[in-house]
């Protein structure tokens, strides 16, 4: 493995290190500009970048457990847990306890959350063709490597 100047540079313990060389403020800024973006494109039909995930790891699978979309979306356990049950007094999802274990709470998707899932992709799908124009295949492969292969790193 080739580490250079690059490599170097990126690292918070170089001398040169700073913001423009730091892989992670790269991906903050481009994360926070896409929660930007999607944010403003969502709430006109009443939905958002949270819900967003939850409805897409919900269409994945036909029941979750809260804990497992915390995971799968990144986001603490408490944090879901009020977000699902927001979403439950939407209408968008139905929770209930597991029938093997009364500790864990299961979540599906509803009617309404699967029809709010069509909307929402039709939003998100202007935001991707936007970001992504000008980037083929073998470019967007790579970034979803790599980002993969980070997360794992530190996951």
């Amino acid at each position: 493995m080739k580490r250079g100047k690059t490599w170097r540079q990126a690292n918070p313990t170089d001398p040169s290190f700073s913001p423009e060389t730091s892989p992670f403020f790269h991906l903050s800024r481009l994360i926070g500009l896409y929660h930007l973006r999607m944010d403003a494109h969502l709430k006109p039909i009443g939905m958002d970048v949270p819900r967003w995930r939850v409805i897409n790891i919900l269409h994945e699978r036909e029941c979750a457990t809260i804990s497992e979309i915390a995971d799968l979306a990144v986001i603490r356990v408490s944090t879901m847990t009020k977000l699902i049950y927001r979403m439950e007094n939407e209408s968008l999802v139905t929770t209930a306890i597991a029938p093997h274990d009364g500790r864990v709470t299961e979540v599906r998707l509803t009617d309404k959350g699967r029809n709010a899932l069509e909307k929402v992709r039709a939003k998100a799908s202007l935001i991707f063709e936007r970001a992504f124009h000008n980037v083929d295949d073998a470019e967007i492969r790579s970034l979803m490597d790599l980002t993969r292969k980070i997360y794992d790193n530190i996951y």
